[in-house]
């Protein structure tokens, strides 16, 4: 096996190859490689920085490692003398391939989870081979694995039992990754003997289309649903990188070539892909943040100083970037993590709301000092305790302002983002009653209550953002918060 070759979990926008003013932003720490290795790779991240991959020995063969606490562990095989890892969770659990066998072509091979210091093996769907490439905090695993029949097929492995996802019509499949709400993204064989990406959630396999070509598939999944890959053009002649949410595909298109590619994407809606830069075929690694495609070697400090970019497959939730890099020294590659110098984050209160904050979207824009011309916006998910981060390539004073749906706009003037993140704290309490979003509590949002006066989900009349303190019901306490809060103006 290949270990290059495997299918990776991993609009047009503006294109920029370096910050404003020449500001870098991300360091490289480089991970080593085994004891007695050569090259390294990795593939899977966590959000504790937790870093999978594997790594080469001098006779050729490789083994699976965790890098954790500034120690990489080798992590065996099944029996052979291959092993690859593709993921890793919060719990530190790795998921990936490994040899069970010793054999001159370096197989068979059967995916395996990685826990409690053993590797144990989650054998297949009936045929001779499977991978897991994506696991979730709950221990989910998905991946693909050979049928009785030698198809390929996605599947989902829980409490001890792989089940077969089945296909979109065509013959073979296979399941990149796994959120925490168990959706699965990958791409399958149409029953056109097409390849398109889908999107696997509550029993249910759905296909996510093209950007107007033949194929596509999905590399990432974030907490939110949100999924990144690469899908063809009209004429199939050229691939771009894309991001679907909400039920739509964009295109994220180029840096300046014709094809581009999307492996990674976090609860931020940072996205991490490839892309060319000329009709040579020449690329780069990008970073997507903010509607603004990145070179991502164009934001590297002096620690990358020999060594550059060569392939970037996860992006956690702190912005920390998992690959691998050339080093043309040594001549050889090494896995890195990238960590950003910069970032923004803070903490909103959601005012007169007995629901649960952490489904309501945020949206935080960074401004241009004394405007309201964004330089990034962002949309955020908050945590329990209210608190919110997210990278940014921005470095400077500048107004930060948040708003949430029924809830007024807040600015905080002048915030100094620095190499350190910010100075001073972000703190947001934002005002509740504006039922019709127009930044102002007046008449319009008491008459649109009245509207939907008692109604609940699924009644004809309900309105999400009249129930305001989040009970499931439009009555006089969301009239009350409304009343109360009366011609009350968020900031432009």
């Amino acid at each position: 096996m290949n270990p290059l070759l495997r299918s990776l979990c991993v609009s047009a926008s503006v294109v920029v190859s370096a910050l404003s003013g020449g500001q870098v932003r991300y360091s490289m720490q480089v991970l080593g490689t085994l004891p007695g290795g050569g090259d390294s790779f990795a593939w899977g991240l966590n959000s504790s920085g937790q870093v999978a991959g594997f790594a080469y020995f001098a006779d050729g063969s490789y083994h699976a490692f965790l890098y954790a606490n500034g120690s990489m562990t080798d992590l065996g095989t099944l029996g052979g003398n291959e092993s690859e890892a593709f993921a890793v969770n919060s719990q530190g659990q790795v998921v990936g391939t490994a040899a069970i066998a010793d054999l001159p072509t370096g197989g068979p091979y059967h995916a395996f989870l990685y826990t409690g210091g053993a590797m144990g093996d989650l054998g297949t769907l009936g045929g001779p081979r499977s991978d897991a490439y994506g696991i979730n905090d709950s221990g989910q695993i998905v991946g693909r694995a050979y049928t009785a029949g030698i198809e390929l097929h996605a599947f989902l492995y829980a409490n001890g039992t792989m089940s077969d996802l089945g296909t979109l019509g065509g013959g073979d499949s296979v399941a990149n990754c796994i959120n925490g709400s168990g959706q699965i993204a990958g791409q399958s064989g149409t029953s056109g003997s097409l390849e398109h990406a889908f999107l696997y959630s509550q029993g249910v396999m759905t296909d996510l289309g093209t950007l107007g070509g033949s194929t596509s598939n999905a590399g990432a999944i974030n907490a939110y649903g949100q999924i990144v890959g690469t899908a063809n053009l009209a004429g199939d002649t050229t691939f771009h990188a894309y991001l679907y949410s909400g039920g739509v595909m964009n295109d994220l298109g180029t840096m300046g070539g014709s094809h581009s590619w999307a492996y990674g994407i976090n609860d931020a809606g940072q996205v991490l892909g490839w892309s060319d830069i000329d009709s040579e075929g020449d690329g780069v690694p990008y970073l997507y943040t903010g509607g603004v495609m990145y070179d991502l070697d164009g934001l590297l400090d002096s620690t990358a100083n020999g060594w550059s970019l060569g392939s970037i497959e996860g992006i956690n939730g702190a912005g920390q970037i998992a690959g691998a890099a050339w080093n043309g020294g040594i001549g050889q590659w090494r896995a890195v993590l990238l960590t950003p110098d910069a970032g923004v984050s803070g903490q909103v209160t959601l005012q007169d709301y007995g629901a649960d904050i952490t489904q309501v979207p945020v949206t935080v824009e960074i401004r241009a000092l004394g405007t309201t011309t964004a330089l990034q916006t962002q949309t955020v998910h908050l945590l329990p305790d209210g608190s919110f981060s997210f990278p940014s390539a921005l470095t400077g004073t500048f107004d930060v302002a948040a708003i949430a749906p029924h809830w007024l706009r807040q600015v905080i003037p002048a915030v100094l983002l620095s190499g350190n993140g910010y100075v001073g704290g972000l703190g947001f309490s934002l005002v509740n009653g504006d039922v019709n979003g127009d930044d102002t509590i007046n008449l319009a949002d008491l008459l649109a209550i009245a509207v939907a006066w008692r109604s609940q989900p699924g009644s004809a009349n309900w309105n999400p953002n009249a129930d305001l303190n989040g009970d499931g019901t439009v009555n006089l306490a969301d009239w009350t918060i409304a009343a109360r809060n009366w011609r009350k103006a968020g900031d432009p």
